[in-house]
């Protein structure tokens, strides 16, 4: 079985909350967690390469990256007066 490079878009994000990271992977619509960048890299990529193997299998096709943006909304928000 010949092995080929894929890549995909990875969105992580910091959750100052709870004191970890999030990451997305749009083409697959699959979220990861971890306590470090480095982790929540090594979970997508150990996820990917779970979903892609499942598909695979299944007889489905390989999902091709997609071309998600981020984009900013700016809204109005009234708020109380300030006492």
């Amino acid at each position: 079985m010949m092995n080929q490079e894929l890549s995909f878009q990875l969105l992580i994000e910091e959750d100052k909350i709870q004191g970890d990271f999030i990451g997305y992977i749009p083409a697959v619509r699959l979220g990861v967690q971890g306590e470090t960048l480095e982790e929540v890299r090594m979970n997508a990529t150990e996820l990917l390469h779970m979903e892609i193997e499942s598909r695979l299998q299944m007889g489905k096709s390989i999902p091709e990256d997609n071309t998600a943006t981020m984009e900013r909304l700016t809204i109005n928000v009234p708020l109380p007066a300030a006492k």
